[in-house]
């Protein structure tokens, strides 16, 4: 027996799962032609030197890994991979396992009957690929079925990019409109404009403007911060830059650290900077009350969501979390 092949076997599959990883990142090229065949080679060549290392050694079949290890790599392809794609991987992996079980003289190891021997090697492999086969009509199924409920309403963009604008500039206003009427109604009971009346209407509008200005200097974090408990340090309004996809990963994140600190959680803070090349730096401080686990639990899918929008994310743990990140110059 050739013992030592165990190890470039065990090799294979550990880099199969790591080319996996490396080639299903959220934002690299789609996943299709060599880079999915790849890691499938990768696992047919473990299973073919671990054949060959135990050839003629009286291996007990049960104990085989190396049909475990291809099944590992069949279940990391089934989330990238369509039902069509691992149906036919799947089957080729079965018929490879099933040809190096035979052929290596593995199957004629222990006091299996033939048909339970062939089982016992490929059985994990079948598994894996049924699983992951079934596991993939059903993300497509119920993503189509989901897509295919729509509601009949067709509301235009502009309409509805209007219909916000207005809902904002009423809110902004609000106040505005609340202290300039009493003046005004008083200038209409009275019917004439004294001096002292055009002295409050000049004090009022100074006041007004510099209000005005400093609201329409503010960006979308500093109107939000308020009701999240969050300090902006951004005096180049560069949170305005940031694209649909990163305000809303970001706000995401930010409202469960508001809504999951509790009572006596530290004001949040984001910091954004802009660095030579145009692009801009973000830091963001959460000293979130939590027990790590319930951290963990409660803000990790917030950030695996802004992880697809920013670059170079960057999570350091301990008492007070901090995640720093970068925008393109672009955004």
């Amino acid at each position: 027996p050739r013992h030592w092949l165990q190890w470039p076997a065990l090799a294979c599959v550990l880099a199969a799962c790591i080319l996996i990883s490396v080639l299903t990142r959220p934002r690299g090229p789609e996943f299709a032609g060599w880079r999915a065949a790849v890691p499938v080679v990768l696992g047919g060549l473990s299973v073919l030197l671990s054949g060959i290392g135990y050839s003629g050694g009286g291996l007990r079949l049960e104990l085989w890994w190396a049909s475990i290890g291809l099944a590992f790599v069949l279940a990391s392809l089934a989330p990238y991979s369509s039902t069509i794609r691992m149906i036919t991987v799947g089957a080729v992996s079965c018929l490879v396992t099933v040809a190096v079980v035979i052929l290596t003289g593995l199957s004629g190891a222990g006091h299996w009957p033939p048909v339970s021997t062939v089982l016992l090697g490929v059985g994990p492999v079948l598994i894996a690929a049924v699983a992951g086969s079934v596991f993939s009509y059903q993300v497509a199924w119920r993503i189509a079925d989901w897509a295919s409920m729509r509601s009949d309403t067709r509301l235009s963009s502009s309409v509805l990019g209007e219909t916000a604008k207005l809902r904002i500039l009423r809110s902004e206003l609000a106040d505005v409109s609340d202290r300039a009427l009493p003046l005004l109604q008083g200038v209409v009971e009275a019917g004439i404009v004294t001096d002292e009346i055009r002295a409050q209407a000049a004090a009022l509008s100074e006041e007004l403007r510099a209000e005005l200005v400093e609201r329409s200097n503010r960006s979308w974090l500093d109107r939000l911060a308020p009701g999240l408990k969050l300090t902006v340090v951004d005096s180049e309004h560069r949170a305005d830059r940031m694209t649909p996809p990163q305000r809303s990963a970001l706000l995401g994140l930010l409202r469960a650290a508001s809504d999951g600190g509790g009572q006596e959680q530290s004001p949040l803070l984001i910091e954004l900077r802009g660095e030579p090349d145009g692009s801009t730096a973000v830091a963001l401080s959460l000293d979130v009350q939590l027990p790590e686990g319930r951290r963990i639990t409660l803000l990790s899918p917030h950030y695996l969501t802004l992880k697809t929008a920013v670059d170079e994310l960057q999570w350091e743990g301990g008492r007070q979390l901090r995640m720093h990140f970068r925008l393109p110059p672009e955004s």
